[in-house]
């Protein structure tokens, strides 16, 4: 069995550890420079925490759980291991960039979102064109742990947090919003928000199961002179398609600009 590493143990490390652990396909160390938070993370993952060097010696597999600020300064430190396979998290940093500064192809990205705490995140994934073939079905299995993958073409990558990434943001909002709503109504809030909660997976799940257009589900669900096209009229007439896109562009080309920037 392989042992998979992981530096650093924020939200989205802790949340992803919490999966991958338990699942027993690798043995799981993890290092952070907050030794105890790292000791109380492996207590709840059947990890093993220890020191840099000693993750460093024993993983085969090292996983990059930093923010995109702070790996520059840990570029020196691990380049100096040159047999590992490496998985970042970290965003707008590009293969070309990590296999330059960590000195080998063996680079792969993910980019998961915080529903890897319930084991339902989305999560985008990219392999340097010229790692061993055997990379990318241990990055899927490894990413599966925590959600479902799709693998994309790395140009992409900006888009899918737009698309993803962040707007799970949106959608929180936008449950948020529908449920105040049912306040406004006279429902308690904690009713109007399982309501929409339970009304977005419908939603999708028609869409995914069908395969139908939403545009065109959205027609038939809308009757002649009926309260649902009331509904629509609404959201058409204070730009809500517009304002979703216009949101996917400004995460996206945030996106962009840390990617150009890390290469510097």
């Amino acid at each position: 069995m392989k042992t998979m590493g992981f530096i650093g143990c924020g939200n989205m490390g802790g949340a992803i550890l919490k999966s991958v652990g338990p699942s027993g396909s690798w043995n799981v160390l993890v290092s952070d420079i907050r030794r105890e938070a790292a000791e109380a993370l492996a207590s709840e993952s059947n990890a093993t925490a220890c020191s840099f060097d000693e993750l460093m010696h024993q993983s085969d597999i090292v996983v990059l759980a930093l923010k995109p600020q702070i790996l520059p300064s840990m570029y020196e430190k691990l380049r100096a291991y040159k047999d590992k396979s490496w998985i970042s998290m970290a965003a707008g940093v590009s293969l070309d960039t990590l296999a330059k500064q960590l000195g080998t192809t063996e680079v792969s990205r993910i980019m998961p979102n915080i529903a890897a705490a319930v084991q339902k995140s989305v999560t985008a994934v990219a392999v340097h064109p010229e790692a061993s073939e055997s990379l990318e079905p241990m990055v899927l299995e490894f990413a599966g742990k925590f959600g479902s993958t799709h693998v994309l073409e790395e140009k992409h990558f900006s888009a899918f947090i737009g698309v993803s990434g962040s707007a799970i943001a949106t959608s929180f909002e936008f449950l948020h919003g529908v449920a105040m709503g049912g306040v406004h109504e006279g429902l308690p809030y904690a009713v109007a928000l399982s309501l929409i909660s339970d009304t977005v997976e419908s939603a999708t799940e028609l869409v995914r199961q069908t395969g139908r257009h939403p545009q065109e589900l959205l027609t038939q669900v809308c009757s002649p002179a009926g309260l649902t096209v009331k509904t629509m009229q609404v959201l058409y007439e204070n730009g809500f398609s517009g304002t979703l896109m216009e949101a996917v562009e400004a995460a996206s080309e945030g996106a962009r600009l840390m990617e150009e920037q890390a290469k510097h």
